[in-house]
């Protein structure tokens, strides 16, 4: 048709492409427009239907208000009125309203002829239906009745629909049917038939209906109007809120009817069961429900309904447990509520403790102080929660309901929950009779000696053993509700440890558990080598008596303990120290997942274990403190590892297997082992003073080489001006450069630069004269104990300014670097503040070294019998500083709180608190800082406060002369056996202990020998020869002059007598001694010399 070279196939083809585009468009669009129609037709014909709908709808709801409206209506009507109710209800909803529910409850609960609508639940032709539309009305009532509007704060409070449920959710009203339709169609039996058809309704409708939610929606509105009568009329309603309320109670105590007939109508032990599982997820999870229903109506409640009832509802094994079911929140409404019935009748505190359990085991599942992974919800008492349902209560309903859960560490609940523990070992063996099981457990022992315990046979072994797990049961719920209610754990922990009698009570009960007695039993779960302390059956009784018992020991005094010997007795105090030393000491052993390392300046790995046993390691360390400051243990007591001198410097340890192949103790922490290095930092006690005083060199010289490189600082100082000028020269340096060299240049008033002071920087000097100088009572600065002149920061150190604050850090700081350069000072700090210093707690005992009278105060008030208040105290105190006086409080408001009989305790705690801890608390803590930005807090943590004390200023003995003259380096012609040397340590052998102190401090500027010897004195001790004669410029001696004072001649008569006096260098602890070539002339310039 074409030729190649035609021109016209490419239009050709244009044209044939384009009419084939044109002819799909065209196609399309007719398809789409199709759609379009058919669309709106489907549309059109739906809307003419929902028209049809609406308007039938109207016409058969219309039909049935105007049947309803018929007079001389029968029961047949009434039948087909709940029908065509029904019927409409499901296919035209749009009608359903409030008010025709109500008219068809009306005409549910009419009679017709004396014949009520049960007539038609044993007729054969209605029965069925008859019940299907009771059922369905009934249905539609609870949510009637739960109907609240938030917003407007409208909810629904009476009407026909509680009328209806009132009546068909009685069993007991179908059994007085009596007339019937037709008795041709009456089912036989219809007495059971009606009793059936009432369980189904039951069945069905009630178990079945959602009645938490808004009962709780009811008690929150209640909860809300008091509140604000309690803010704003002093606890009175308003007349408009009383009667809001009396309203809610009705429908709260209504409802609460409703729920009871399954329980009072229970034909058997199932239907029993059934009905106590759902009181306890409907009824009992409403918060607050005892106290917002008629009185007789709680009554009522709890006689229907025991601990036993709901203990084993909640602890039946199923698909889903009721504590699943109820969720943590629901756990917490059950225990407030069952805990509000049981203050109102007599009290089986086992049963109630095992239901607490329980409850509480299951609830702290569901709440974490932390947000993450399931914990998402904000819960208004415990943060964070994974509770189903609940965590949007009003938070002022939670507080209440945890006041509900008080009354566990209420005295009344205590009492009895502990009088088993408190009549252990009261009654004699002859005392046996009939009783119950808790006087049987009361009866269990007797005294063997006055203190020991007798030996139980089989049967009381038996009986032992259910006695210690009912009280495991009671200290797990102690222990429990301190972790939930983290807030009010201080409070149940006081209430546990201040109940007369059962500190020392539960400690002789627990020296009985077990076939051998004696705590062996915790002792063994410590050894276990999976480290699974906590899978010994009794391991929470001792948890609860560590925390327990170490709040007590803060309130004892050396009268209560070795006087009274109360609560313990000296011999039980050595028994419990013997026990918490071992069992602490097997927890440190336990091995960790962490393999890592350790080095002195980390916190090694921790197994699980010993965090969880804080309480029991704080426990320790106050009755090794106790023992420190009054000691009553025997020798070696606390020691477990072996003295490494005694052969071959060795630290042997004694690990509770008592196994043969111990490593070294020294070579295993060198090593990185973290055992060792738990057992220095916290239980050093248990480790020889020597070997860890060795311990802390090795840690001080490992630091020092780290540091080699760090640059080193000098300053220049006025000997009259030694805090300003040091405080300005080294205030700013870093932590590392005050681990470096510090050189110090003394200058005089004119800034020249002293001459021949030891050609160097006497750091040592420096760091003497800024002692002597920071501490004395007059700078302001150090305050003194008035018995031996110990110090601690002033309170009133604000007389130096500004800047008093900064000064306390810088002077830490100079003390720090003292110890880390071996520099022993002259001071002497207070016990309670260098217990401070390591990070201990000090308490009631310390303050006697600070304020003795402060102190016989307290503890006259301790032991007042008669009526406090008459005291006239309050929880403030008066300070006097330079004659003005300034109140401070003790807690908030507290001028206006009385000290009472019941609050004195917190009182003395408190008085006490503030005079060791908060009265100088911004001082003490900016000393700690600087000491510690020198010495890390891991190094010194090995020590006790008397041991640090040790460290700081050396043996607190007479220096032993044979060692000093073993390290003492010689100068100038001196040597060991020359005759002047061997006079003088001749002279100083002779001295008294005060002229000994003396003689020291004037070389070294600190009366006591340093800890391990002289070997660790330095510089060392120097003795260098001078001449005696004073005009001599250089003061030493010739050639010629050596040879005479070995032969003790040519310095005889009134020149020598005249001569150059003994002198020292303290910063090199040296002694610059002339010749004096006669003793008593040595004797007397000694003499002279050091006192001057």
């Amino acid at each position: 048709m074409f030729t190649p070279t035609d021109k016209e196939k490419k239009a050709f083809l244009e044209r044939t492409r384009a009419d084939r585009q044109r002819r799909e468009a065209e196609r399309l669009e007719k398809q789409l427009l199709d759609k379009k129609d058919k669309a709106a037709r489907i549309v059109q014909k739906w809307w003419r239907q929902q028209t049809r709908l609406r308007r039938a709808s109207q016409e058969a709801w219309s039909w049935w208000d105007h049947y309803l409206q018929q007079q001389n209506l029968s029961l047949d009507d009434c039948f087909r009125l709940a029908g065509i109710y029904h019927l409409l209800s499901h296919h035209h909803p749009s009608g359903v309203s409030s008010s025709r529910l109500a008219d068809i409850c009306k005409c549910l609960v009419k009679k017709y002829n004396n014949m009520s609508y049960y007539a038609l639940l044993v007729d054969r032709r209605y029965r069925t239906l008859s019940l299907k539309y009771l059922c369905f009305i009934i249905d539609r009532c609870f949510v009637a009745i739960g109907a609240f509007d938030d917003k407007q704060q409208q909810m629904y409070l009476s009407g026909p629909e509680l009328s209806i449920l009132l009546q068909f959710l009685n069993p007991k009203m179908y059994q007085q049917t009596n007339k019937f339709l037709d008795t041709r169609y009456l089912v036989p039996d219809h007495p059971m038939a009606l009793t059936n058809a009432a369980y189904t309704v039951l069945d069905q409708c009630l178990l079945n209906a959602s009645i938490r939610d808004p009962a709780i929606a009811r008690v929150q509105r209640i909860v809300k109007l008091e509140q604000k009568s309690a803010k704003y009329s002093a606890g009175v309603l308003s007349p408009d809120d009383g009667k809001a309320v009396r309203a809610i109670q009705l429908w709260l105590t209504t409802v609460t009817r409703l729920c009871l007939f399954p329980l009072e109508f229970a034909s058997n032990d199932d239907r029993r069961r059934t009905a106590v599982e759902f009181i306890c997820r409907a009824i009992l999870t409403i918060p607050l429900l005892p106290a917002m229903i008629n009185l007789m109506m709680a009554s009522h409640l709890m006689k229907l309904i025991s601990i036993n009832d709901v203990y084993a509802a909640i602890t039946r094994k199923s698909d889903k447990t009721i504590t699943e079911m109820i969720s943590g929140n629901g756990c917490l409404f059950v225990l407030g509520n069952m805990l509000h019935f049981v203050q109102q009748q007599p009290l089986d505190a086992s049963l109630m403790v095992a239901l607490a359990n329980t409850l509480l085991d299951s609830a702290q599942n569901y709440f974490s102080e932390r947000q993450y992974s399931m914990y998402k919800h904000y819960h208004p008492l415990f943060k964070w929660s994974a509770s189903t349902w609940g965590d949007s209560i009003d938070a002022n309903v939670f507080e209440r309901v945890q006041r509900q859960i008080e009354y566990l560490w209420s005295r009344g609940f205590m009492d009895n929950a502990f009088a088993g523990v408190l009549a252990f070992d009261s009654r004699s063996a002859s005392s046996k009779k009939e009783g119950s099981k808790n006087d049987v457990k009361m009866r269990l022992f007797k005294r063997k000696q006055q203190e020991e315990l007798s030996i139980v046979d089989s049967k009381q072994y038996s009986q032992l053993a259910e006695f210690s797990m009912d009280i495991e049961a009671i200290f797990t719920m102690y222990m429990t509700l301190a972790s939930l209610f983290a807030s009010q754990r201080k409070e149940v922990m006081n209430r546990i440890a201040f109940t007369p009698r059962l500190m020392p009570q539960l400690w002789r009960i627990m020296n009985t558990f077990g076939p051998r007695g004696h705590m062996t039993i915790y002792l063994d779960a410590a050894r276990r080598p999976d480290g699974d302390v906590d899978s010994e059956p009794l391991i929470k009784i001792l948890k609860a008596f560590c925390e327990a018992c170490s709040l007590v020991f803060l309130t004892l005094d050396d009268t209560d303990i070795f006087e009274d010997q109360q609560p313990f007795s000296v011999k039980d105090l050595i028994q419990l120290g013997g026990f918490l030393n071992a069992f602490y000491f097997a927890l440190l052993h336990q091995q960790t997942k962490d393999i890592r390392t350790t080095t002195e300046s980390s916190t090694p790995t921790l197994p699980p274990s010993v965090r969880t046993f804080r309480a029991a390691h704080r426990l320790l360390l106050q009755i090794y403190d106790l023992d420190v400051r009054h000691p009553f243990c025997p020798e070696q007591h606390w020691l477990l590892v072996s003295d490494p001198m005694a052969k071959s410097s060795l630290l042997s340890l004694f690990t509770p297997s008592k196994a043969t192949t111990v490593q070294p103790f020294l070579d295993r922490l060198r090593q990185g082992d973290p055992v060792p290095l738990r057992i220095l930092q916290l239980m050093p006690h248990t480790v020889p003073f020597n070997t860890r005083l060795t311990v802390f060199r090795d840690w001080v010289g490992s630091d020092r080489v780290a540091l080699m490189a760090t640059s080193s600082r000098a300053i220049r100082v006025r000997r009259q001006n030694v805090l300003e000028d040091g405080f300005r020269g080294l205030s700013g340096l870093p932590p590392s450069a005050w681990k470096g060299t510090i050189r110090v240049k003394f200058v005089n008033d004119l800034g020249m630069e002293e001459a021949g002071i030891d050609q160097g920087g006497p750091f040592k000097d420096f760091v003497s004269l800024l002692v002597a100088d920071v501490f004395k009572p007059s700078i302001g600065l150090f305050s003194s104990t008035s018995t031996n002149n110990l110090c601690y920061p002033a309170p009133t150190s604000y007389i130096q300014g500004p800047h008093h604050i900064q000064l306390f850090e810088f002077i830490g700081k100079v003390i720090g670097k003292a110890v880390y350069e071996g520099i022993l000072l002259d001071v002497q700090f207070a016990s309670f503040f260098l217990a401070k210093l390591l990070g201990r707690n000090v308490f009631l005992e310390e303050l006697r070294e600070l304020d003795e009278d402060v102190w016989r105060n307290l503890i006259f008030l301790k032991r007042y019998d008669g009526d406090v208040e008459d005291l006239g105290l309050c929880f403030a105190t008066d300070e006097d500083a330079f004659g003005t006086v300034t109140t401070h409080e003790l807690k908030y408001h507290g001028r206006n709180i009385a000290v009472t009989n019941d609050n004195k305790v917190e009182y003395i705690y408190r008085m006490a608190d503030y005079k060791l801890n908060q009265q100088t608390r911004e001082q003490t803590r900016a000393f700690i800082n600087g000491f510690r930005s020198v010495i890390s807090e891991a190094w010194i943590r090995v020590f006790s406060p008397p041991e640090l004390q040790r460290v700081i200023s050396g043996e607190d003995t007479d220096f032993d002369v044979t060692d000093l003259r073993q390290h003492t380096v010689y100068q100038n012609g001196y040597f060991d056996h020359h005759p002047i040397i061997r006079s003088l340590w001749q002279i100083v052998e002779d001295f008294s202990s005060e002229e000994k102190r003396a003689f020291l401090k004037f070389v070294t500027s600190c009366p006591k020998p340093p800890l391990g010897g002289f070997d660790y004195l330095q510089p060392p001790f120097t003795i260098r020869m001078v001449t005696v004669d004073p005009t001599s410029s250089q003061g030493t001696v010739d050639g010629l002059g050596l040879v005479k004072t070995l032969l003790k001649v040519g310095n005889s008569g009134g020149a020598t007598k005249m001569g150059r006096l003994p002198t020292s260098s303290t910063c090199f602890n040296l002694l610059k001694l002339p010749a004096y070539t006669k003793k008593s002339l040595l004797r007397e310039k000694l003499r002279y010399g050091k006192k001057f």
